[in-house]
């Protein structure tokens, strides 16, 4: 598994805070993980349209992150 860097992490996102960088590294997500759940998060990616799909784990967890909601 490659490991993300904060750098290419905050290239897509922006600056982050030192937690929310630590929960989306500990989420296994991958850059295209960060990527598609930004997407999601503002609009540009479309999670129904084509028939609803189930979103991989990583992207969830990261779009949980982003959206500052907990997880249960």
């Amino acid at each position: 598994m490659t490991q993300i860097t904060r750098k290419g992490v905050e290239q897509i996102l922006g600056a982050l805070d030192d937690n929310a960088f630590s929960a989306i590294q500990a989420s296994g997500a991958n850059l295209t993980d960060i990527t598609e759940a930004k997407a999601i998060m503002v609009g540009t990616s479309d999670i129904a349209g084509q028939g609803e799909r189930a979103l991989p784990g990583p992207v969830s967890e990261v779009l949980t992150i982003l959206t500052g909601r907990a997880t249960s």
